[in-house]
């Protein structure tokens, strides 16, 4: 089923260049995100790949967390979180 959109959406839809929109159901006030059908496309087609494993992104994890300061020596203290956490 396609519906078409109310003037009130295509204008929001403009003002932000064609970006997703947030809608809500005025009765479940359930929330939605209205995007255009390529990005939608693109998104389920790499959910949709069971190829695609986690462990493929280990690298680019590590690499984009010790960018931010996470190999910083200082960071020790979290890998032995509750070593440190109060016992009462």
């Amino acid at each position: 089923m396609s519906l078409k959109l109310t003037a009130e959406m295509s204008a929001a839809i403009r003002q932000r260049d064609g970006l997703h929109l947030m809608l809500e159901d005025g009765e479940t006030h359930l929330q939605y995100v209205l995007v255009p059908l390529e990005v939608y496309q693109r998104v389920t087609s790499v959910l949709a790949d069971e190829s695609l494993s986690v462990v493929e992104t280990y690298a680019a994890q590590s690499a984009v967390a010790g960018a931010a300061g996470w190999d910083d020596p200082e960071m020790d203290v979290y890998d032995n979180y509750d070593a440190y956490r109060p016992t009462s």
